[in-house]
């Protein structure tokens, strides 16, 4: 499975049923630019993964590799040192495009399936490949656009890539299976243009529909109909390596260990069958390329991830050209910009808690002027400092909600710089966490003010670490 903090309590009792634990290193990291850098990681994190006794696979989250955005060598170096750490056998990454080579999108979106983004993409591959110092697979994606009369098929883009940067495959099956639902391509058609002899990992996951979309939303167990697909094609691929399944922590708290049960007792039939149906011969299995797309007027994958970029984040469809894809553009940003508030929470929480109390069915707009306002920043702590600048340079004259945000993102702060701190308060904090903490308004306090010092726990020292990418 997954690794998730939240799942800590029912694997570790179960810990000797799994055969892999896969780890998403960038959720655990802090980055002064989410682009540029510099990154660390938590490291004591990285050495509790490290001492559980099970196989472990790194599964990057932050570096796609499907646009013309480079990966970034410092990147690069923290997910190698994770890597070897760990003693993962290869890493993966997202055949996806995170925004362009200097904004991102909030969102991972699919890339361009031209001769011209298969390029693109293996470029990226190999010089991740070389940085990581070890076997490379790219996941397959998600798209709710549709496919356009110049781009190659799904499969067939998949194949061309991993074939030109000779690289593997983690061919997420609730993916394709999303494109299946949403009449994209379908899963048989998918699977019988790639490598099978690629294929090293699988990703499985639950979804759920929205406005008529089946979206990749990890929330609970698979479709029935999935599963039984999944078992015919894993029994196909004689190189499968490892089986993980996909849960949001959001989606944790509510599921009763029942369900989880069920998905471990799953997996542990589905892995059972790998390679069973497979011959020494299947990597070259017929595979019939369909003829070469329709070159005019397509764009260059720069072009297409600009458009993209800009019509996600600031939820216009018009910035993308292609009038087909109206709606999906709006779910893009739909689900860009819940992504953006959940990662806000993480950190504000008593802030914006206090900030939708204050302004009752005003909160959601505020949150909306921002989004548009403020292009995606992808880390947690960035996205609540660029809030806290936003709402202090469009005139926040509330100095209890000035404080609050304050003092949120000092908490976060002081996890990789263990000092004491001072947060001023307009008066007396301690009614005002009361009473959020009940979800109530808190009456603003009265003065005098107060500051409050911070102080780290005793001994605490920095969890967090750097690489130096040219050490």
């Amino acid at each position: 499975m997954i690794y998730t903090p939240a799942l800590r309590s029912f694997l570790q009792p179960r810990i000797d049923r799994l055969g892999v634990l896969e780890v998403e290193p960038q959720t655990m990291w802090l980055a002064e630019d989410a682009i540029d850098g510099p990154f660390r990681e938590n490291f004591d994190f990285i050495e509790a993964i490290a001492a559980l006794p099970v196989a472990k696979l790194v599964h990057s989250v932050g570096a796609p590799l499907g646009g013309t955005r480079r990966p970034n060598p410092d990147q690069i170096a923290l997910i190698r040192a994770t890597a070897d750490r760990l003693d993962s056998p290869w890493v993966s990454e997202h055949l996806s495009v995170a925004g362009t080579p200097h904004r991102s999108a909030g969102f991972l979106l699919p890339p361009l399936q031209t001769p011209e983004g298969v390029e693109t993409a293996a470029k990226n591959i190999r010089i991740f490949a070389e940085g990581i110092g070890r076997p490379v697979a790219i996941e397959t994606g998600v798209s709710y656009v549709g496919r356009k009369p110049f781009e190659m098929a799904d499969g067939e883009f998949v194949a061309a890539v991993a074939e030109t940067a000779d690289c593997g495959i983690l061919l997420d099956l609730h993916n394709v299976y999303c494109n299946e639902r949403n009449g994209r391509t379908t899963l048989d058609t998918y699977v019988e243009a790639l490598p099978l002899d690629r294929v090293w990992e699988i990703h499985l996951a639950g979804g759920n529909e929205a406005e008529g979309v089946w979206l990749d939303a990890h929330c609970g167990q698979m479709p029935p109909d999935l599963a039984v697909r999944a078992r015919d094609i894993i029994r196909a691929l004689p190189n499968l390596g490892a089986v993980n399944y996909e849960i949001y922590e959001t989606f944790l708290a509510d599921m009763p260990e029942s369900t989880l049960e069920a998905i471990l007792d799953e997996l542990e039939d589905l892995w059972g069958e790998a390679g069973r149906a497979s011959t020494a011969s299947s990597g070259e299995a017929e595979r019939r390329p369909s003829p070469p797309p329709d070159i005019a007027e397509r764009p260059s994958p720069s072009a297409w991830e600009e458009g993209m970029t800009q019509a996600v984040w600031q939820g216009t469809p018009d910035c993308h050209p292609f009038p087909d894809d109206t709606a999906a553009i709006r779910l893009y940003a739909r689900l860009a910009r819940s992504f953006r508030g959940s990662m806000m929470l993480r950190v504000l929480s008593r802030s914006l808690r206090y900030l939708i109390l204050r302004e009752a069915d005003r909160g959601d707009a505020i949150l909306e002027r921002y989004f548009k306002a403020v292009s995606p920043k992808l880390y947690a702590h960035l996205e609540a400092k660029a809030f806290r600048d936003w709402v202090t340079q469009a005139g926040e004259a509330d100095p209890l909600l000035e404080a609050l945000m304050d003092y949120d993102i000092v908490m976060v702060e002081m996890l990789a710089d263990p000092r004491p701190r001072e947060v001023r308060f307009p008066g007396d904090p301690r009614p005002v966490f009361e009473a959020l903490a009940a979800s109530q308004l808190p009456k603003f306090p009265e003065p005098p003010a107060w500051e409050i010092e911070i102080l780290p726990d005793q001994g605490q020292t920095s969890a967090f670490r750097g690489i130096d990418s040219g050490s």
